[in-house]
C-alpha cells in the first residue's frame, strides 16, 4: 500500500506544482490588468474596457486553484476539537470521514456543473476582445478545481484509512507533521 500511496502522492506533487504556477501566473495577470486599467483610465483618459472583465474571470479561476490547493497543502481551516481527545489512529479514521464527505461534495459539484455548462455555453462575454463562451470562466473553473480536490481526496481517504488501520504508521513528531499530507 505504501508504493501505491507514494506513487499517488508524486502525481498529486505534480498537479499541485502545475496549479501554483497557474496561481502565480493568474495573480500576475490581475495586479498587471488593473495596473494597467488604473493607468489608462485616469493618465490617458481612456480606459480598457475588458481588462475588468479578464481580471474578474482571473480572479475566479484563481479563487477555485487556490482551493484545490489549499486542499493538497492541508490549509483549509478546521476545528479538531473533538477529534484531538482521541487516538491518533481513530483521529485517522475520524479524517478518513472527513475527506469522504469533501469527496462526495466534489463529486456532487461535478455533475452539476456539467448541467450548468450547456446553460452558461449558451451565452458568450461581453467585453473581451475575443468571444469566448462564459462557462469557461464559471461551471469549468468549478468543475477543473472539483476534480482536482476530488483526486486529492481520494488519496486523503486511503492515506488516513491506512493509517487508521496500522498499514502505514503515523508520524510520532506532532500533529503539524501528521497531518502534513503532501
Amino acid at each position: 500500500m505504501r508504493g501505491f500511496l507514494d506513487s499517488y502522492k508524486a502525481v498529486l506533487n505534480v498537479i499541485g506544482a502545475v496549479e501554483r504556477v497557474f496561481g502565480v501566473a493568474l495573480i500576475a495577470f490581475i495586479t498587471i490588468a488593473i495596473t494597467v486599467q488604473v493607468f489608462t483610465r485616469y493618465v490617458l483618459n481612456q480606459p480598457l474596457v475588458w481588462v475588468e472583465e479578464a481580471a474578474t474571470y482571473a480572479f475566479i479561476w484563481g479563487a477555485f486553484v487556490g482551493a484545490s490547493i489549499g486542499l493538497k497543502n492541508d490549509r483549509h481551516i478546521k476545528i479538531a476539537t473533538f477529534v484531538g481527545f482521541l487516538t491518533p489512529r481513530h483521529q485517522a479514521l475520524m479524517r478518513c470521514v472527513a475527506h469522504g464527505l469533501t469527496l462526495w461534495l466534489m463529486v456532487w459539484l461535478m455533475q452539476k456543473s456539467l448541467i450548468v455548462m450547456g446553460v452558461e455555453g449558451r451565452s458568450k462575454t461581453i467585453a473581451l476582445p475575443i468571444e469566448i463562451s462564459r462557462d469557461w470562466f464559471y461551471s469549468k473553473a468549478l468543475f477543473a478545481s472539483a476534480a482536482s480536490m476530488a483526486f486529492t481526496g481520494v488519496y486523503l481517504m486511503l492515506l488516513d484509512l491506512s493509517r487508521g488501520f496500522g498499514l502505514v504508521p503515523i508520524a510520532a513528531a506532532g500533529p503539524a507533521q501528521r497531518d502534513q499530507h503532501l
